[in-house]
């Protein structure tokens, strides 16, 4: 997996040759870097769907090379059209967020939503280069920059690294070691997706928080990083059941995700049937949950659940 990570590496040298697809947003910040072929679709998760993806595919013509120019949207839609077209085609992922330069621009992982199922229509396609240029977080609004810190956070509970003592002091844009940050996150990932590349079992650790997180953003429609951010403290209280957790381990959880400006409180009039609902939709299974290394495909009750969540 080639992963560039370096500062001025797209905004300075300008894109690769390629048929170039973001959206509305990052178009109207970046538009100066589309020289060729563009297709812009709109902003948000409703763009991940079949019509999008049909009308994308009208316009590719014989395009070679397509360029995922944005956050976790468009590299998630545009990796599931590379992967398809012509029975796939060359893909550079250019992340413009956070959370897509730690997280969803890695891997491999593509796929368009399927009504209210995140994700259920994709493919395993691995871009031949990811751009990671640390010069688009200066334009990105404070909100998505923590975001992307839920996701890093998330690296932090689960391997170590950033280590909880680096995380409980914030992370923020003007830290000097915010791009050692980005780095190690990136390295934990491509070697957790070189351990299982199809996510058919340990690759399951990168949920932690996200198996409630997404009923959480698809019910409230949160940005993925708020939701993901509440899906881990919650599902840090399911693992207690288990044993797998301690008060003190989600009191420390709590004093990090609140020191990094992310929301640890579940929404007011939850609609716990719904929640549930979701969930057991989930891609890997029907209430299941992964937590760490050691506790991969935890299964709960919906009893259990649901005593969570009315507990908040």
């Amino acid at each position: 997996m080639n992963v560039k990570i370096e500062t001025g590496c797209v905004l300075k040298k300008g894109l690769p040759e390629g048929f170039v697809i973001t959206d509305k947003n990052v178009f109207e910040k970046y538009g100066s870097l589309v020289k060729g072929e563009k297709f812009i679709i709109g902003v948000g998760e409703k763009s991940k769907s079949l019509e999008v993806y049909g009308e994308i595919l009208k316009e590719l013509g014989d395009t070679k090379r397509i360029i995922a120019l944005g956050g976790g949207v468009v590299g998630d839609l545009v990796g599931f059209v590379a992967s398809t077209y012509k029975r796939g085609i060359d893909l550079i992922q250019v992340p413009t967020t956070l959370l897509a330069m730690v997280d969803s621009s890695i891997g491999g992982k593509t796929g368009i939503n399927l009504g209210e199922k995140k994700n259920y229509v994709g493919t395993f396609y691995q871009a031949s280069g990811v751009l990671i240029d640390l010069l688009f977080l200066e334009k990105l609004p404070e909100e998505e920059f923590r975001n992307g810190v839920a996701e890093i956070v998330k690296y932090g509970l689960v391997f170590g690294v950033p280590s909880l003592e680096r995380l409980e002091k914030g992370i923020f844009l003007t830290d000097e070691d915010l791009s050692e940050i980005i780095s190690q996150c990136v390295d934990y990932k491509v070697e957790v997706v070189g351990k299982d590349k199809l996510d058919k079992g340990f690759r399951h650790v990168l949920n932690f928080g996200h198996t409630i997180g997404h009923a959480i953003e698809l019910v409230f429609s949160l940005r993925h990083g708020e939701a993901i951010s509440i899906g881990i403290l919650i599902e840090m209280k399911l693992g207690k059941m288990k044993g797998i957790f301690t008060d003190e381990q989600i009191n420390v959880a709590e004093k990090i995700l609140k020191k990094n400006g992310l929301p640890v409180y579940l929404p007011v009039n939850l609609d716990i049937d719904n929640m549930i609902s979701l969930m057991k939709q989930d891609k890997k299974g029907s209430l299941v949950f992964s937590f760490n290394e050691e506790n991969q495909e935890v299964v709960f009750d919906e009893s259990e659940i649901r005593e969570v969540l009315e507990n908040g």
